[in-house]
């Protein structure tokens, strides 16, 4: 894979970077909306987890017996979640494979996990790349994804110090030196008006000091666990 975006190479510099250090970027337990997915699957279901990162949630769902196929675009963050899995003896295929990229050679899926990656992709390719994923999904089969939205303290504490801010979605992090394209209230939701909604939220959570960010923290997320309908093709 030679020919990244641009959006991927600023974010895999800063990935690179981050999972490069000794300590964990995210730790070592899953995001809380995948032991929630993982309520709703067959032993054994085959699952897609694209932007892995250092493997915590891949990891977590191949404890649980599930045949996981998960993608990220950091060597390094690679490394680490295929020491993480070796070491413990759980069974998984990781690849280095950009989100922007076609996926369908990877086949079809019971479920698809995309957390925290959505946002980051190129702002112009996101309606297309949430349809690309959409369709490795078998039908009945489950969707679940998190990204971040307009209630984000980040985005508006960008939006207060830039004097050009006048509410666009698509803003540079000037602490990370890429850009994010944050999501309006309800938008998530409207890619699956034909699927049937098992979770849906959005609101503030809490989360735990990483990277440069040293203290607890919110961020404003809209979350979905979608089934698709058993009659698509």
């Amino acid at each position: 894979m030679n020919d990244l975006s641009a959006d991927s190479v600023k974010c895999r510099q800063y990935f690179d970077l981050q999972y490069s250090k000794p300590v964990s970027y995210w730790g070592d337990q899953p995001n809380l909306l995948v032991p929630l997915l993982s309520i709703h699957l067959r032993p054994g279901s085959r699952m897609l987890v694209i932007g892995c990162g250092e493997g915590r949630d891949a990891i977590f769902l191949a404890r649980l017996g599930f045949d996981v196929i998960a993608t990220e675009i950091s060597r390094n963050g690679l490394k680490r979640a295929k020491e993480i899995s070796s070491e413990n003896g759980y069974k998984l295929e990781l690849l280095y494979l950009d989100a922007h990229g076609p996926h369908d050679h990877l086949g079809k899926f019971e479920a698809v996990l995309i957390m925290n990656v959505i946002h980051f992709l190129s702002p112009d390719s996101i309606s297309e790349r949430i349809e690309h994923f959409k369709s490795l999904v078998k039908p009945g089969g489950i969707f679940t994804a998190q990204l971040f939205t307009v209630e984000d303290p980040r985005y508006l504490d960008i939006g207060k110090s830039d004097d050009d801010f006048t509410g666009q979605l698509i803003v540079e992090d000037p602490a990370r030196n890429y850009r994010v394209r944050y999501f309006e209230k309800g938008e998530l939701a409207s890619y699956f008006t034909d699927w049937k909604l098992i979770y849906y939220h959005e609101g503030l959570i809490w989360d735990k000091p990483h990277g440069i960010q040293s203290d607890f923290h919110q961020h404003g997320i809209a979350q979905t666990i979608a089934r698709k309908a058993t009659d698509s093709l």
